[in-house]
C-alpha cells in the first residue's frame, strides 16, 4: 500500500493500554447480519496527532442482495498540506453468502493522476482497470475496501455459538497495482478505548508479515462494525483509526433511573 494512501487504514494508539485476549466475551452478543447497512464516523491518527476524520458507510444498492461501501477521509491541521480527501467506493453483491466485488474506485482531491477504477468482471474472471489493464481475477478475491466486509461477515457468519473462529484465513485483494493474498486470524475479545467511550470487541490480526500488520476490533454490541483499525510497520510505524461516536441509531438507552452520559465536547477541528 502507498505511504500516501495510508490514511485508509488508520487508532488512538497511545491511549489505548495492553490488553489480554479471551474467547470468552462480557455479555452474550446479539444477533448480527453481516450486511446489515451501517454508518459511523472515525477519527484517524497516528500516535498523538490527529489526520482527520472519515465516515464510513454501508447502503444497499439497487438489485437483488448488492451494497455500496463508501470511505470518505477529510484531512485536518498539517495533514491538508500533504494530502487531500480522499473517497474510495466499493460496489458489490452477495450470492450464496459470497462477496462478489462489481467496481471499486479510488479518488484523491489534489493528485488526480493517483486516482483510478476496478472494474470486476465475474463471469470472464477478470478485473479491468486501471485504464486498459486487464488481470485473472483469482477465486474470491476483492478491492482493499471490501476487506472489512469480508471480516465482518468472516466474523458473523463462522462463528459457533459462543465462541469464535480459530483457524486462520486467506483474503485476496486486487489493487491498482499488485494482487496480493493476507492471512487474517480471530486473535480473540478485548475491552477497548475509542473516543466513543470503552467497548467489547474482537480483534482480528493479519498474520504472516513481519514487517506489516493490520488489526480490525469489531464491536458485536454494535453490529460487529470496525471500531478500530491500525496499521503497524516494523513494530513502530503505526497510523490508526477509531470510532469518534456511536452511532445514533446504535447507541442504548439509558437505564431506567440512570442519567445519560453528556457527551464530551470535541476540541480541535471538525470533518463538515
Amino acid at each position: 500500500m502507498k505511504t500516501t494512501n495510508k490514511l485508509l487504514a488508520a487508532a488512538l494508539l497511545l491511549t489505548l493500554p495492553t490488553l489480554a485476549l479471551s474467547q470468552t466475551p462480557t455479555q452474550p452478543a446479539p444477533e448480527a447480519d453481516a450486511f446489515a447497512p451501517w454508518a459511523a464516523s472515525y477519527k484517524l491518527s497516528r500516535g498523538p496527532l490527529t489526520l482527520g476524520y472519515a465516515d464510513f458507510a454501508l447502503t444497499e444498492a439497487t438489485g437483488s442482495d448488492c451494497y455500496q461501501y463508501r470511505y470518505n477521509a477529510k484531512p485536518v491541521g498539517l495533514a491538508r498540506l500533504f494530502i487531500g480527501q480522499l473517497t474510495e467506493v466499493s460496489d458489490f453483491c452477495v450470492a450464496d453468502g459470497e462477496i462478489l466485488p462489481k467496481q471499486y474506485s479510488f479518488t484523491r482531491a489534489d493528485k488526480a493522476e493517483d486516482n483510478y477504477v476496478l472494474r470486476f468482471d465475474q463471469d470472464a474472471s477478470k478485473v479491468r482497470g486501471p485504464g486498459e489493464q486487464v488481470r485473472p481475477l483469482p477465486e474470491s478475491a476483492m478491492d482493499r475496501l471490501l476487506i472489512q466486509i469480508a471480516v465482518r461477515d468472516f466474523v458473523v457468519n463462522n462463528k459457533p455459538a459462543g465462541t469464535l473462529p480459530k483457524q486462520p484465513r486467506g483474503f485476496t485483494m486486487v489493487e491498482d497495482d499488485r494482487i496480493k493474498t493476507y492471512t487474517l486470524q480471530v486473535m480473540g475479545y478485548e475491552r477497548v478505548k475509542t473516543p466513543a467511550g470503552e467497548l467489547d470487541a474482537i480483534r482480528v490480526e493479519r498474520i504472516k508479515d513481519p514487517r506489516k500488520t493490520t488489526l480490525f476490533w469489531l464491536s458485536p454490541e454494535l453490529g460487529y462494525i470496525p471500531v478500530r483499525v491500525e496499521q503497524r510497520k516494523d513494530g513502530d510505524e503505526e497510523l490508526s483509526l477509531a470510532l469518534d461516536e456511536i452511532p445514533a441509531d446504535m447507541a442504548r438507552p439509558a437505564s431506567a433511573g440512570e442519567p445519560e452520559p453528556e457527551t464530551p465536547e470535541r476540541k480541535g477541528p471538525r470533518r463538515r
